[in-house]
Formats: C-alpha cells, sequence, structure tokens
C-alpha cells in the first residue's frame, strides 16, 4: 500500500471521529483506488434510474435513449385482475387450457402487481389462486410477464377492507395479514416449481408503512416478521416502499437518512440470520409524498427525497434488486371532471395545457422532475474510494476512462461549506461540467449546467441541493489500489435496552487488514433517552458521534435511526466481541452490523 493511501486512511479516521461540529466539511475522493461493495464496483444503472410505469409508448422510448434510462418500471396488471374480468368477482377462475412446456418462457422488464382487492379475499382458495396465477403466465403474451411478480401492492395496509370487524381490530387484522403471507408463498412455490417460469422472480409484500419501531416494535413482529416468517423462504427478493411524508397510514414520517438506513439494516440482519444470505432488497416506490392538488411546485417535492435517497442505495448495489423512483409517466387515468382534469401528483408528463378533458389536451410536456434524470444521465463506470466528515453530506463518485464523476448531496436542513480533496488528479483536469439541482419548498427548484476550468477549494452546498460534478481528464486513469468493503452480522438483533446492562454482540471470522471499520448500530427508542451509550470493541472504548445521516426525526414518535461509529481498524480481530452499555431503560438496540474495508495494494 502507498504512503499516501496510509495518510488518507488516517485523514478518514480523524475526520469522522473529530469533524462532526467543523465549519467546513471534508469530503475525500481518491480516483486512483477501486472501490468495491462486496463484489460489485461497476454502476449499474438500470437498478436505480428508471420510472414508476411500464411498456414503450412513444413518450416512454424517447425518455429512455435521451436520459440513459433501461426499460424496468411497474405496472398493475396481472393474474387476479385479468380472472376478474373474466369471471366477474374475485377468486373464480377460467378454466386451465392444459397448455405445457418445458421451455423457459422469455420475461418482460419490469415488476407486475395489482391492487389486493383484485386478487385477495378472505378465505381465498389458496391452491386454485396460484394454480391459476401458473397458467395465466404460461399463456399470457410476453409483455404480460414480467421479470419481476409482486402479487400485491401495499396489501397490508388495506387488511381492513377484507374482514367485517371494526377498523384495524388486532384479531382480524393478524387474520388476513396471515393469510395474505399465504397467498404471497403459495404464488412463489406454484410459479418456482414450473420450469417454463423459472425466468419470473416474485417478491413482497410490498410494504407501505415500515415503521418497524412503533408499539415497542410490535409493528415489524406483526408485519414485515410476520411475513417473512411465513413467506419469506420462497422469496427472490424482500419488497417494500420508502417514501418522506404519510404513505396510506402512519406517522409523518422523514426516512431520507439514518431511519432508511436503520430498515434496511434490520431486514438484512434478519435475512443474515435467518438464511445465511442477504435476500435482495427491491425497493418498488421510493420518494416523498405530496397529498394536496397538483402543482407545478408540488410535483417536484419528491425530487428531493428521491436525490436523498438514492445516496444510500447507491451504497447496497450488492444487495439490491431493483429500485424505482415514484415517477409515473403522464397518468392519463387521472385526467378527469372528479379531479379537476389536472395531472396526476408525480407525473413526468403534464398537458401543456392542463386542465381539459383528455381530448382537448394539445401535446405533452415535461414536468420539473425530468431534472433528477438530467443530472444523473451521464454517470457510470467504476467506484472510487469516498469519505466524508459529516454524515449528512452525502457522495459517491465513478471513474470510466477519462471522466470522474463526483456526486454530492445536502441532508442538513441549513447550507454547508465543502472541501473537495481530489489533489492526486488536479493536473489532469481539462475542465469540469458542474450540474446542480435545488429543491425549494414554496418555489421551483433551481437547476444548472455549467463548464468551469476549476472549483473552488471550498464551496457552498445548500441544503436539498444534489451536485454532480464531471470531471474531464486529459488522460485516462487506472486503479493503483483497490478497498473491499464487507458487512459482518451479528446473530442477535432487536435487544431490549435496560440501563446499565451490557448488550454483547459477537463478529467472527472477519478478515484482517489494513484499511478502517465502522459499527452501525440502529436504535429504536423515546426521544428523551440516550443515542450515545458507552460502546467497546475487544475491550477498548470507541466514541460514539452525535450526528448521523439526516434530521434529528423530532417529528415522529420514536427515534428510529442508524448511528455509525468509526472504529479503529488495529482494534479488529478475526473474532471480535462488542459491548454496548445505555444509561436508561427503553426501546431496542435492533441491529449491530460490523462494516469493514480492507485495502488491497494492486501494485504488489
Amino acid at each position: 500500500m502507498n504512503f499516501k493511501l496510509k495518510i488518507y486512511i488516517t485523514t478518514l479516521f480523524l475526520a469522522m471521529v473529530n469533524g462532526l461540529n467543523a465549519q467546513v466539511n471534508v469530503v475525500l475522493v481518491e480516483p486512483t483506488v477501486q472501490k468495491f461493495i462486496g463484489e460489485v464496483s461497476e454502476l449499474d444503472r438500470s437498478k436505480y434510474f428508471n420510472i414508476h410505469a411500464p411498456g414503450k409508448t412513444p413518450l416512454l422510448e424517447s425518455f429512455y435513449k435521451e436520459y440513459n434510462v433501461e426499460q424496468s418500471g411497474r405496472g398493475f396488471y396481472g393474474p387476479g385482475i385479468d380472472a376478474k374480468k373474466l369471471m366477474g368477482e374475485v377468486g373464480v377462475y377460467p378454466k386451465f387450457n392444459g397448455k405445457k412446456s418445458d421451455k423457459s418462457l422469455a420475461v418482460t422488464r419490469y415488476v407486475a402487481t395489482e391492487h389486493p382487492r383484485n386478487l385477495y379475499k378472505e378465505g381465498i382458495n389458496l391452491e386454485a389462486s396460484s394454480n391459476w396465477a401458473v397458467n395465466y403466465f404460461k399463456n399470457t403474451k410476453k409483455s404480460n410477464r414480467p421479470l419481476w411478480y409482486e402479487p400485491m401492492n401495499e396489501p397490508f395496509v388495506h387488511a381492513k377492507d377484507f374482514y367485517e370487524e371494526k377498523d384495524w381490530d388486532p384479531v382480524a387484522e393478524l387474520r388476513v395479514k396471515t393469510e395474505m403471507s399465504k397467498l404471497f408463498r403459495a404464488l412463489a412455490e406454484k410459479i418456482h416449481a414450473e420450469p417454463s417460469l423459472k425466468n419470473i422472480k416474485v417478491m413482497g409484500y410490498s410494504a407501505a408503512w415500515p415503521s418497524f419501531e412503533l408499539k415497542d416494535f410490535q409493528n415489524w413482529k406483526t408485519n414485515m416478521g410476520l411475513f417473512l416468517d411465513i413467506a419469506g423462504d420462497q422469496l427472490d427478493a424482500i419488497s417494500y416502499h420508502l417514501y418522506d411524508g404519510i404513505n396510506q397510514v402512519g406517522q409523518e414520517n422523514k426516512r431520507s437518512g439514518s431511519n432508511n438506513e436503520a430498515i434496511m439494516d434490520l431486514i438484512e440482519t434478519y435475512s443474515h440470520q435467518r438464511w445465511g444470505f442477504i435476500k435482495p432488497h427491491a425497493i418498488t416506490e421510493y420518494g416523498g409524498i405530496e397529498v394536496s392538488e397538483f402543482s407545478l411546485i408540488r410535483n417536484m417535492q419528491s425530487i428531493r427525497s428521491q436525490n436523498a435517497m438514492i445516496f444510500g442505495l447507491l451504497d447496497r448495489e450488492d444487495r439490491l434488486e431493483i429500485s424505482i423512483p415514484f415517477t409515473t409517466d403522464n397518468a392519463k387515468w387521472h385526467i378527469n371532471k372528479a379531479n379537476n382534469y389536472l395531472p396526476y401528483k408525480a407525473v413526468l408528463w403534464r398537458a401543456e395545457n392542463m386542465g381539459v378533458p383528455k381530448n382537448q389536451i394539445t401535446g405533452w410536456v415535461y414536468t420539473n422532475r425530468i431534472q433528477f434524470y438530467e443530472l444523473w444521465k451521464g454517470v457510470k463506470g467504476k467506484r472510487v474510494f469516498v469519505s466524508t466528515s459529516n454524515p449528512d453530506i452525502q457522495v459517491q463518485a465513478f471513474l470510466d476512462e477519462k471522466k470522474i464523476f463526483v456526486a454530492l448531496n445536502n441532508l442538513d436542513d441549513n447550507a454547508q461549506q465543502v472541501a473537495l480533496d481530489l489533489s492526486s488528479i488536479k493536473s489532469n483536469v481539462k475542465d469540469i461540467l458542474v450540474k446542480s439541482l435545488t429543491i425549494y419548498k414554496e418555489d421551483f427548484p433551481r437547476y444548472y449546467e455549467k463548464t468551469v476550468s476549476s472549483i473552488p477549494e471550498v464551496f457552498s452546498i445548500d441544503s436539498a441541493e444534489t451536485i454532480v460534478l464531471e470531471f474531464n481528464l486529459k488522460n485516462s486513469m487506472t486503479f493503483k489500489n483497490q478497498i473491499k468493503s464487507k458487512r459482518y452480522y451479528s446473530s442477535n438483533y432487536l435487544v431490549p435496552i435496560e440501563a446499565n446492562n451490557e448488550l454483547i454482540f459477537e463478529f467472527n471470522n472477519v478478515a484482517l487488514g489494513v484499511g478502517f471499520a465502522k459499527l452501525s448500530m440502529s436504535i429504536g427508542r423515546g426521544h428523551d433517552l440516550s443515542k450515545t451509550p458507552e460502546v467497546f470493541v475487544n475491550g477498548s472504548k470507541v466514541e460514539v458521534p452525535l450526528n448521523w445521516k439526516g434530521y434529528d426525526q423530532a417529528n415522529r414518535k420514536k427515534f428510529f435511526g442508524a448511528i455509525e461509529i468509526p472504529v479503529p481498524i488495529e482494534l479488529i480481530k478475526q473474532n471480535n466481541s462488542v459491548r454496548v452499555t445505555f444509561p436508561d431503560t427503553g426501546g431496542h438496540l435492533s441491529s449491530l452490523i460490523l462494516d469493514v474495508e480492507k485495502i488491497i495494494d494492486t501494485n504488489n
């Protein structure tokens, strides 16, 4: 390992521990060091840059081509609604046509899902329903046979629609959710047993409300935990939705940052404990929720959340199946008298003459949501080593021959000063294309592109601003080192916190080397309770930062978030014991994960 990289690692650790309250946020980017997340380094754009719409309309085709988006959206159609149209009611199915084939049938790259009311009713015949689904997918046209099958959209928040007891009756809720989960399992089992449908991946349960910490984590136990215990063995991916705001039910959330990380870390820890590997995440909707009538300003608010969330999703590419920002096409179904002929809240296209019936629309134009795709459309390549002294300043970077892309986002509610260290390429920079998108709550967004010869040593990044810097180089760069990240999961999770009671977590068979490490500690507890326990790694105390990704969550009933704790790499052994002690009682430590990033010198 070269000396310069040793300096970078030392600087990184000191910045993470001491720089949280600094006036200037240090962001390090070292393009000579290739970063791997697990075994993945190359950015797979098809996992991230999608639209919540299937198909190949002329509008979509033009969009895919111009903005470097691969068709992999989501649509509402499947075996349930098809049978309902043919037979007139849910749970009654056409006769099978008897067609058999062992040949693997082609699929179309999109997620097929349905409204629960079209597929499920209480007491449904699981065998008949799953047999019909197999028959439907075998005999439908390719465009209706999806790569991903997500049987129902957000079913658990609609459980109350399927029983006769009063709404939210706990016994009835559990009964219906259990049967829904069994339907997911039956569908997955039948589809996986059919050779001709081996290209279809089944996932669920498309959770709308992952506030796992509520009721002292009973919300986990009676929702995602219940579902995974029943259906998880048969699933190819675990799907759910991440939103800032209120989705279908529940409290006002701002999941961007630590809350998202805690949700995903708990699912991963459960997955590793149950199966010994991580079943991939499928984030089939994400962004921000606006509940008022459409306006051009409100339409853009979701992009603030999409930009904040995509940085965290990029850090999980090796265990991410698909992620779909909730931006739709022109959603013509919404343009009717009841909706004042206005667009749907999440559209990418609007009528150029809004407020008229569909037959009077003269053409379609992009809303400002196109700026999300404009901002990111050029980004590609292999990951490079990055770090940030402030978790609220998110950073990603990629090298593609003569281009380096550096993306930055500010989660803080205030503007931040950033010192971007890219000193190793200073003499090799030809020019820099600066793209910036800032989302204002009460005004139109600010988007600009500008080519410059250099950027200031220290510059400001506004609240809700995302910047993509495209460094055009004079000469191509090659990697001199690699850094590989690996996650180690503990066997215990959802551990109750009691005052002065030592919580012990073991991390064994850790690959040793030069690099750095951190603990991702997720806790769900009252706002008046401590978030800074005493933490000892193999007997040595490490400091818990007072800052984490995103805001303080004060508007939520409880804090539920991941706090990253830097650990000196010399403390890490092959077998490790971490002891955590809180000074007060209440809540749970939902997961503790050890992340180790090890440097590999490719010159040796």
